[in-house]
């Protein structure tokens, strides 16, 4: 591409998506012959690069209520511009964890393989039977999907109440599968 042809096109206020459309050139293409001529476009024209700069309340569309700025988190490194408000954005997040380790837990059994225990899921939790193959504890992903590899690092695992887990780290009961002497 000629760098004059490309000056008069940038010069004329056109993004570089839009140049790339008129030219039928790939944007890569554009943004390939931009850099090496050493020009500069038009970045104003990119709505995701400007700065936006927000008042002293935000309206949350999770809570419908209009929040002050600071109870929003940073995103994408410009503060204050996450979508939803810290407090709906921190019960997003505990709801997708829940529903995690119920997927979890369900996998494992449903209960403690010791008592059977099954009441409360936040009571259950998971005990990887050799510790030197543990990669991360399944109970703090903050992850959307149970996939492979949760179900990878839950096969190293037993689930356990938390009272049977206890005694497992207090020596008092040796899990089924647990050889004596190996704790997590």
């Amino acid at each position: 591409m000629e760098k004059e042809t490309l000056k008069k096109l940038i010069d004329s206020g056109l993004s570089l998506r839009q140049i790339s459309d008129q030219t039928e050139k790939s944007l890569t293409t554009i943004r390939y012959w931009t850099k090496k001529y050493d020009l500069k476009s038009n970045y104003k024209s990119f709505k995701f690069l400007e700065k936006k700069e927000y008042g002293e309340y935000r309206y949350c569309p999770s809570c419908e209520k209009n929040c002050q700025t600071e109870n929003f988190y940073q995103r994408r490194g410009r503060p204050n511009s996450s979508t939803y408000c810290k407090d709906c954005t921190t019960i997003q997040t505990l709801n997708r964890m829940q529903k995690l380790k119920k997927l979890m837990v369900e996998y494992k059994g449903g209960c403690c393989v010791i008592c059977g225990y099954n009441k409360y899921m936040g009571a259950l939790e998971f005990h990887h039977l050799n510790p030197n193959e543990k990669d991360f504890n399944p109970s703090q992903m903050k992850k959307y999907t149970f996939d492979s590899r949760i179900k990878n690092e839950l096969d190293k695992c037993i689930l356990l109440c938390s009272n049977c887990h206890r005694e497992i780290h207090g020596k008092v009961v040796v899990p089924p599968g647990l050889e004596p002497g190996i704790e997590d």
